[in-house]
């Protein structure tokens, strides 16, 4: 199974928005979430088990601060990225993650999931009226 990386400093109403939207598309129990860099770094070490798909939820920009210094760490692993906002160094300071998507925490997360649910394998399309599995973006 899959690991999804979570990463959400503050808990809030934007996380139970997103964890609703991402329990709904997600396998039950790839799930992982880790509220502080240091822990995150921990699991992004080399040597552990496979490499998660993560998910950074910076509702606030203190939230997308806490992960820069990660940055380096990020290059290849597939990251969604959920800004607070669309100002210039919001954008500026995300997309220098090298995410393969962005989103912002005022939406409904309906975006993240279904790119989420691609890259992981679970996503599904349907075909007058046939389910056929999406091709994976491993």
């Amino acid at each position: 199974m899959n690991e999804i990386a979570l990463f959400s400093p503050s808990r809030n109403d934007t996380e139970k928005r997103l964890m609703a939207t991402l329990e709904r598309r997600v396998p039950r129990g790839s799930l992982k979430t880790y509220r502080d860099p240091d822990s995150l770094r921990r699991r992004l070490l080399p040597g552990g088990s496979s490499a998660p798909t993560l998910v950074i939820l910076a509702a606030t920009k203190q939230d997308l601060l806490a992960v820069v210094p990660l940055r380096e760490m990020l290059l290849g692993f597939r990251v969604i990225m959920v800004l607070p906002d669309s100002d210039d160094l919001t954008l500026a300071m995300g997309w220098g993650m090298w995410p393969r998507f962005v989103s912002y925490a005022d939406g409904d997360f309906q975006d993240v999931a279904g790119v989420l649910s691609k890259i992981v394998g679970t996503a599904t399309h349907q075909t007058k009226g046939a389910s056929r599995r999406w091709l994976s973006l491993k």
